[in-house]
């Protein structure tokens, strides 16, 4: 199960510390909580979007976006039922579909959802999950703790692409199956789905054998206290990101903070 987020690359990202990238990682979701314009809070969306472009790449981008697109359509479904009180905005007769403060709201929670998703999205594609726990264990998070939150971040892409394989497979049985899509209706398309669903879930249930195993052979357990063949040393730069981590949230609040 060695299937992780990390994309390999040479940005800026690539260079700033773990422990001050997890920093930035956790101000920035509070930040997105914070009263601030939705222009700006839309703003610091774009800026972070900017930087996964520059240091990712454009396609990897837009892979994450295309995997939280359900949600976002899921919210814009369900604006006529935020706010049923303001301007009316469209109405259709006398039921009036959307209002002004039901946008709103919703563009806010839109930028919520995107800027927190894809902040820490961006986090785990630029940092290792060795450099990820050791950051964890520097901040004096519990090596239990800190194993269970990269072992999870390594079991979802491995399911995953477990899923999208045996998706594959399933296809080359049948070449004719995207025209016969075309021809059947949902409940044909969900009972075509089950097969799939069905091989994943068996694919997870043999992988436990193999996750114990690693986390016995990883000292899980054990009443001795862990050691590591690695650590992030402490230097100067350190310092120089940590400061960096903690300058940019604070200038952001001082330029969109509601006045």
């Amino acid at each position: 199960m060695t299937t992780n987020t990390y994309i390999a690359g040479k940005g800026f990202l690539y260079r700033f510390d773990p422990r001050a990238k997890l920093l930035l990682m956790v101000l920035f979701c509070v930040w997105f909580f914070l009263p601030v314009t939705l222009a700006g809070a839309w703003c610091v969306v774009l800026a972070v979007v900017c930087a996964g472009i520059r240091n990712i790449g454009f396609k990897q981008v837009c892979k994450t976006f295309l995997t939280i697109l359900p949600m976002l359509v899921f919210m814009i479904l369900f604006i006529p039922f935020n706010v049923r009180s303001g301007v009316s905005l469209w109405s259709v007769g006398s039921f009036v579909v959307v209002t002004r403060e039901g946008l709103l709201q919703t563009l806010r929670l839109m930028s919520r959802f995107v800027g927190i998703t894809y902040v820490c999205t961006l986090t785990l594609q630029t940092t290792p999950m060795g450099k990820v726990m050791l950051a964890l264990r520097w901040y004096r998070l519990p090596y239990k703790a800190s194993l269970v939150v990269s072992l999870a971040f390594r079991f979802i892409p491995f399911i995953a692409d477990s899923f999208s394989q045996i998706r594959d497979s399933h296809r080359l049985r049948n070449p004719n199956i995207e025209d016969a899509k075309t021809k059947k209706s949902y409940r044909a398309r969900f009972s075509d789905l089950l097969p799939t669903l069905t091989s994943a879930l068996v694919v997870a249930l043999r992988a436990i054998p193999h996750l114990a195993m690693s986390l016995e052979h990883r000292g899980f357990g054990l009443e001795g206290r862990r050691t590591s063949y690695h650590v992030l040393e402490t230097t100067w730069r350190l310092f120089t990101d940590l400061f960096i981590s903690t300058i940019i949230p604070v200038f952001l609040w001082v330029l969109f903070a509601v006045r």
